[in-house]
This record gives structure tokens, C-alpha cells and sequence, in this order.
């Protein structure tokens, strides 16, 4: 009896081992199953989903969604076309699904059917994120959103220099420099914390390529050519102030891609650039000329201005803050409201308070046009640059009509791969699309150019298109970048530099090959038709750093 107990005991432990030795295995398979079905109901459900359709809102509007999908894994695809419309965005797309959403890189994001913006499809689920978008998708309603994160508001008070170490305020002396002073300093304040740098005034004044003397001052379009063309910033320490000399071998420590415009006053925006970029170039009416002059705009006891006279800007600064409680009574002659912007001032520590002064929101002149540096790169962005524009935009040239074709041939330096373009928005509510032509035999291959995308800019300025790697270029061999512009309430959209004044009478036309359109079909030469050459560069970089 005891040997059958044993027996049975030892029965049971066998079976009970034996089923707790194979539940792994069917646990694993019953894992593997579940994640085939999974993508299968995904799958069927995009299916049926695309079937019986569904709705979208953009921040509450329903749009059309005649073109759109859903993909196999239930993402929202839309027409790259329908994404610039809609969403005002910029697209660039490479050959292989890459492209550039609001200058951000994503993999696989772009389907590409042919090479149309209407038939290149944009995952907008995964492109949400870069265009500041929140994406949601309903289930039960079959309904998907994009919509913006709610805005914080604007504090009622900000100043840069408790966010961001500044350099100290520098003194333009008896120069008529305080816009390459503005400029710089601008520029230096879009530096993270852990970059400080003083950009050299001398090498910008002296290497602007303009017509002018260090005495009889200039503007931000100035800067702009030359930060743009690659001449500059350089070091401070390098060409220092002052001196009457200047190094033009110097190369410049960083690269400026983006620019843009403030053509009206809006002191909500000139806020939020503040808080999202950096200094403000802005410029004002200073009745008085220096730290010890006078006059009733100024109070010196509160570092306060405030002018409110017909006469044109005559003085640069940079806006850094502002205070939407700072008392009327701080200033001489008391405006109708509160509120003044904090700003940066180029005659030295001893004017205001250690620079810097305060100017009623109320003022004739300071937001009216501004300038915000938006992108500045590393030296090493790029490689090479194509350019014949060194006086950036001059004028502006078109058909009266608010939308042109123009295109600018290059010759390759060395073997190199195209990777952006550059160009200006002479006005607000800019859209483009971008074309390329990587072996250009004559002006018949402007005809048939490569589609690489399309966007929308909200303002005026200088903008840097990244492209995602596609052409690739042999040195000797020429090639043309082109742009489709169209700018709503302007009759000439595209900007040129042409020899329009004795300022601008260094304007080499023998550097350039442009051509501009009506339709994208009929091309005339821009140098010999209009005397001009086209703002339109482009950036590459070589073979060998990418494959190396």
C-alpha cells in the first residue's frame, strides 16, 4: 500500500511538471498570433474607416477630405498640396520617403506617386508634431483633429538679460554705425546660454560691399546681404571697432539662414519673437544724439523715450523686453497708456540704465519695421554656397501679377550633393514651390525641372529651404535651382539686386545666370532683359563628407 501511494505521488508530480514545462511554449505562440491579428484589425479597420470616410477639423473647421486616406496602420495621409493650404507648412521631399516638415527631417514620411504636390501624400500623423499640431483620431465617430496646443499667454512682463547672459553694451562713438551695431547685437542675443560671442561692427561695416562710409549709416537690409552671403559675423577680437582697418579674408564664424520681417507693428508678435528667438532689430526717432545730449522725448531719471513726431527713423536698437505695467508717469511727456519695451542702445553704459532704456509701446516709429534673426548655423552647415546676390534684395522685379517663375544656373565646384536653397518674400503671405534641374543644357531644360516641394511663409524676409539628399552634382557640371513664387498683394515677387543707386553701384552683373517666366515655359535671361541679378542661392555639400 505504501509502494501505490508513492507511485500515485509521483504520478502527479511528473503531470503537473509536464504542464508547467509546456506553458511557455504555448504562451509564445498565443503572443505571436495576437500580434498578426493585431495588424490585421488595424489593417480592416483602415479599410472600412476609408470606406465608409470620415471627417477632419483643423481647429474646429472641417476640411475636405476628397483626397486624403487613411493608411494600412491607420495614419491620416493628405496631398502635400492640401497640406500647404491648409497649414500653411513647408514640405521638402527626397526620393526615398524623407522630407523636411517646417525645416524638421522625418523618415518615411512622404509617399510619392509621381512627382506633383498633389500626388505626393504626407503622413500627418507623424508630421503633427513639427508643424506644432496636436493629431487625434476618434474611433466610435470616425473623426480626426489637428488642432494647436492651447497658447500660453504672453507675461506681462519679460527681459532677456535675466534669461540669457548678454555682452555689455558697446558705444558706436561718432559713426553712424548703430545699425551694424543693432545687428550684431541682435544677432549675438539668438546664441544659446552656452555660447557668447561679440561679432566684429568693423568687418561688417567696412565688407558691406555697399557704397558707403562708416559715417553716413545704413540699415538692416545691409546686414542682411552680407550676413547672408557668407562674409560674416566674424569675432570682434579679429577686426576690432575703431580701427580704420579690416581683414576681408576673414571667414565667418557663423552661417545666417533665416530672417524675417516685421512690416507693420504688431507688439504681440515683436513678444513672442523675443521669447522664442532673441533681440529684436527695430529703429526709432532719437531726438537727441548721444549719452549727455537732450531733449523733451527723454527722461534720464527713468531711462525712458518716447517721441511722437512725424520724423523718419534715424536709429537703430534692439528690443530685449518689455513691461506692460511700466508707468506712464516714468516718461517726460506722459502717453495714453501703460506699457513700455525694454531696448538696447549702442552709445555706451553710460546712457540709460547701463545701455539700455525703455520705450512707450505709443512711440511714431519703434515696431514699425523690424527685423528678427530666426536661424543662425555652425560655420559647417554646408559646404558650398552659390550665390550672385552679394547686395541681397536691392528691388523687386514681376509681371504685375502676385505670382512669377525665376531660376538661377550654377557650375559645380567639386562633387557635391544639393541640399537647400535660399530666397526672399518680399511681402507677407509668401507660397512657393521648389523645382531643381541637376543637368541643365541650355534654357529648354528649364522647362522640365524636378518637383522638390512647396511651402508658406507668414512673413516678409530671408528664408533657407533644406531639400533632403537627391541630386547628386559632378564637378564642371551645371545645374539650376527655381522657385514658383507667389506673394498675395504684391505685383513683383521676386527680389533682385541690381546697381540702383550710387549705394548699390558695386552690383556685379557678370556673376550671375538667372532667368525668370510668366508661366514656367517661356524664360527670358535676367541679366541682359532687366539688368539684374536674382536673389537665389544654393547650398551644398560635398560628396566626400557624406560617404566618407
Amino acid at each position: 500500500m505504501k509502494h501505490v501511494r508513492r507511485y500515485f505521488l509521483l504520478l502527479a508530480i511528473i503531470c503537473v511538471t509536464g504542464v508547467v514545462m509546456t506553458r511557455p511554449q504555448v504562451r509564445h505562440l498565443a503572443g505571436q498570433a495576437s500580434e498578426s491579428l493585431q495588424s490585421y484589425y488595424i489593417s480592416a479597420r483602415a479599410d472600412a474607416v476609408n470606406e465608409k470616410g470620415f471627417t477632419l477639423s483643423y481647429n474646429g473647421t472641417l476640411l475636405d477630405i476628397e483626397n486624403m486616406r487613411m493608411s494600412s496602420g491607420m495614419n491620416l495621409l493628405i496631398p502635400l498640396s492640401d497640406a500647404v493650404r491648409y497649414f500653411e507648412t513647408s514640405i521638402t521631399v527626397g526620393e526615398n520617403g524623407g522630407c523636411y516638415v517646417q525645416g524638421q527631417y522625418l523618415e518615411n514620411a512622404a509617399f510619392i506617386d509621381e512627382r506633383m504636390p498633389e500626388k505626393i501624400m504626407i503622413d500627418m500623423t507623424a508630421a503633427a508634431p513639427a508643424m506644432g499640431l496636436e493629431y487625434r483620431w476618434d474611433d466610435g465617430a470616425r473623426a480626426a483633429s489637428l488642432e494647436f496646443p492651447g497658447d500660453s499667454e504672453l507675461p506681462e512682463y519679460f527681459d532677456l538679460r535675466e534669461n540669457r547672459v548678454l555682452n555689455g553694451v558697446e558705444n558706436q562713438g561718432t559713426f553712424g554705425t548703430c545699425w551694424a551695431f543693432a545687428s550684431t547685437a541682435a544677432l549675438e542675443t539668438v546664441l544659446s546660454g552656452d555660447e557668447i560671442l561679440d561679432f566684429s561692427v568693423d568687418h561688417m561695416t567696412m565688407n558691406s560691399g555697399f557704397n558707403i562710409g562708416p559715417t553716413e549709416g545704413g540699415d538692416y537690409n545691409m546686414a542682411l546681404a552680407y550676413l547672408a552671403s557668407w562674409r560674416g559675423p566674424v569675432l570682434e577680437e579679429n577686426d576690432p571697432y575703431g580701427d580704420g582697418m579690416t581683414d576681408a579674408s576673414l571667414t565667418a564664424v557663423k552661417h545666417l539662414q533665416e530672417a524675417r520681417f516685421l512690416d507693420e507693428r504688431n507688439p504681440e508678435q515683436i513678444k513672442s519673437m523675443i521669447l522664442r528667438y532673441g533681440g529684436v532689430e527695430s529703429s526709432l526717432y532719437m531726438s537727441i544724439e548721444n549719452a549727455w545730449d537732450s531733449s523733451e522725448d527723454y527722461a534720464p531719471g527713468t531711462s525712458s523715450y518716447y517721441y511722437t513726431g512725424d520724423e523718419k527713423p534715424n536709429h537703430d536698437v534692439v528690443i530685449v523686453g518689455w513691461d506692460d505695467n511700466y508707468s506712464r508717469e516714468n516718461f517726460s511727456h506722459m502717453p495714453e497708456n501703460n506699457g513700455a519695451f525694454l531696448c538696447r542702445n549702442s552709445w555706451g553704459e553710460e546712457f540709460g540704465d547701463k545701455g539700455y532704456f525703455y520705450v512707450s509701446y505709443e512711440d511714431s516709429n519703434l515696431g514699425n519695421n523690424s527685423v528678427i534673426y530666426t536661424r543662425l548655423d555652425g560655420a559647417d552647415n554646408y559646404d558650398g554656397i552659390y550665390q550672385s546676390d552679394l547686395l541681397g534684395w536691392v528691388g523687386t522685379l514681376g509681371y504685375k501679377e502676385p505670382s512669377a517663375w525665376f531660376s538661377n544656373v550654377y557650375t559645380a565646384g567639386a562633387d557635391e550633393i544639393l541640399k537647400a536653397v535660399s530666397f526672399y518674400a518680399v511681402d507677407a503671405h509668401t507660397s512657393w514651390e521648389l523645382y531643381a534641374v541637376p543637368d541643365y543644357t541650355g534654357m529648354e531644360s528649364l522647362t522640365q525641372p524636378v518637383y522638390l516641394g512647396s511651402g508658406y511663409f507668414e512673413n516678409s524676409g530671408y528664408y533657407t529651404v533644406d531639400i533632403p539628399e537627391m541630386f547628386s552634382l559632378t564637378a564642371g557640371s551645371r545645374f539650376a535651382v527655381m522657385v514658383h513664387i507667389t506673394t498675395e498683394n504684391n505685383e513683383r515677387p521676386i527680389a533682385i539686386e541690381y546697381p540702383a543707386s550710387d549705394l548699390t553701384a558695386g552690383a556685379d552683373l557678370s556673376d550671375g545666370e538667372g532667368y525668370i517666366s510668366y508661366d514656367g515655359n517661356q524664360w527670358v535671361s535676367a541679366e541682359t532683359e532687366y539688368g539684374c541679378n536674382l536673389c537665389l542661392k544654393a547650398f551644398t555639400v560635398n560628396k566626400e563628407n557624406i560617404y566618407e
